[in-house]
């Protein structure tokens, strides 16, 4: 009976995550990103999307004439992961994942907000929401990255990819009389 129940908790686990999507990296200027969706049924796709809609990525040129998926990005989507650009990931950059670079810090409590469910960058006071929706109360904050220009910030919640164009600044560090940072 513990057997069961125990195959049963493996199996549960195995099936979330078949579900998962994988971010492989930013392109090296940042204007296009690449991620996979996986399905239960071992399908795999590529998405190749643009970074920000008012910047023409500077993606492999066949990816120009192929049509896109707009939603919260603007994707080209490979049913098939072969057919995909030649050497497509010789061209990306993934960072080692991080809650924060130059200044700029991911909260590791996420927004349920109704309006803006997602991730809370902050710097100093100031703060800017990354909407990532079908954010719960029980959802998880798994991995984060920010590109090396701090530019763009990518994060896994509940095995599902988001990205975010980062508006703030970062704020300087206040130092406190006698030399110490606060």
């Amino acid at each position: 009976m513990r057997l069961l129940a125990c195959c049963c908790v493996l199996l549960s686990g195995v099936g979330w995550a078949a579900d998962a999507e994988v971010f492989h990296g930013w392109s090296k200027d940042g204007t296009w990103l690449v991620y996979e969706q996986r399905s239960h049924d071992d399908r795999v796709e590529l998405y190749f999307c643009a970074s920000e809609t008012q910047v023409q990525p500077s993606w492999p040129a066949a990816l120009n004439a192929l049509d896109r998926e707009d939603g919260t990005l603007s994707c080209v989507r490979f049913l098939d992961p072969n057919k995909a650009p030649y050497q497509w990931k010789t061209q990306l950059v993934l960072p080692a994942p991080s809650m924060s670079q130059a200044g700029i810090s991911i909260s590791p409590e996420l927004s349920t907000d109704g309006e803006s469910p997602g991730f809370t960058l902050v710097s100093g006071d100031k703060k800017q929401s990354c909407y990532a929706s079908a954010t719960r109360e029980d959802s998880r904050l798994q991995k984060t990255w920010f590109h090396p220009s701090t530019r763009y910030v990518a994060a896994i919640i509940d095995g599902n990819f988001r990205h975010c164009a980062v508006t703030l600044k970062a704020s300087k560090p206040v130092v406190k009389p006698g030399g110490k940072k606060k």
